[in-house]
């Protein structure tokens, strides 16, 4: 019985290690790795961070499948895709751009559909903005800044902080303190990180199963330090969204720390369409997936 059962989980890990391929671009810094689940028309799929691994949006890769041809790209800087010079001249928004239109041709594609979570949305309409016309349609989860600026930053950390107790805040501030002045061990490193996930999560109560979900998407830290800089000089997406004429859906938790952000986009471009998921923070995908997914879908299909 024993071997009965390692033979069905064999073949059942064979059965999903098939319906997944990996690929690769090659390019002058490396190459850029993606992955491939299902059949049918194309969604590129883009993670978040910037850097965090594109694991972390598996599970919305194999849902859309029984329907499409996922594409999971692995960032330039995350995972597999470590360019050969990791530096500023390799790691901006220029070249994060520029990579979607080498995937897009790797893949024979005029256009595509593109779905991004949070820096994958910031992402997506940065691409949007410059290459209109290989935009079949935009869908944003948990959109991150389209500007960075300092009302953005304070609004965004002062969301955070309502949603947590006076012993983490205390907490993060020790640990802040600390880091100025010396690096942090791992313990203390994954401790902050845990914290700081907390005021992303509507249901505490739920919050290690949910923790574990989001932990798959491990940040490459040099990747976020490196193009969060170049963000800070070259991202203001706000004129170039006015122009923008074709449809966008966004799908956003309410109680997410960002949700603000989604009522920017709302009086910033009037075809936006928004479906608001309530009891659910920057994760709908893990912590309301029946309302995420029947959304999801539905914008696909329209």
């Amino acid at each position: 019985m024993k071997e009965t059962l390692l033979l069905t989980l064999f073949l059942a890990f064979c059965s999903v290690a098939k319906a997944q391929t990996l690929d690769s671009i090659k390019y002058e810094h490396g190459f850029l790795y993606f992955h491939t689940y299902g059949k049918g028309e194309p969604v590129i799929i883009l993670s978040g961070g910037p850097g965090n691994r594109c694991q972390q949006e598996e599970e919305v890769a194999i849902e859309l499948s029984k329907k499409y041809k996922s594409i999971l790209f692995e960032q330039r800087g995350t995972g597999l895709s470590i360019p050969t010079t990791f530096d500023s001249t390799t790691i901006n928004l220029k070249c994060a751009i520029e990579d979607l239109n080498l995937l897009l041709k790797h893949l024979g594609l005029k256009r595509a559909i593109f779905y991004g979570h949070s820096w994958g949305a910031t992402l997506a309409m940065s691409f949007a903005t410059k290459y209109p016309q290989k935009i079949k349609k935009l869908i944003l989860t948990g959109p991150g800044r389209i500007k960075s600026d300092e009302e953005f930053n304070n609004v965004f950390q002062y969301n955070r902080k309502v949603m947590l107790g006076v012993n983490d805040l205390e907490r993060l501030e020790f640990l802040a303190n600390k880091q100025e002045t010396q690096d942090l061990n791992d313990t203390e490193t994954a401790e902050q990180f845990r914290i700081i996930y907390t005021s992303y999560i509507y249901d505490k109560r739920n919050y290690d199963y949910l923790y574990e979900k989001i932990r798959t998407g491990r940040r490459n830290v040099k990747m976020n330090e490196l193009m969060s800089n170049d963000l800070v000089k070259n991202l203001d997406l706000a004129e170039a969204l006015k122009k923008y004429k074709k449809k966008v859906f966004i799908i956003t938790g309410q109680q997410d720390p960002l949700a603000f952000n989604t009522y920017r986009l709302q009086l910033l471009m009037p075809n936006v369409e928004v479906d608001w998921i309530q009891q659910c923070g920057h994760f709908p995908m893990f912590e309301q997936p029946k309302e995420f997914y029947k959304f999801l879908f539905k914008r696909l299909e329209q």
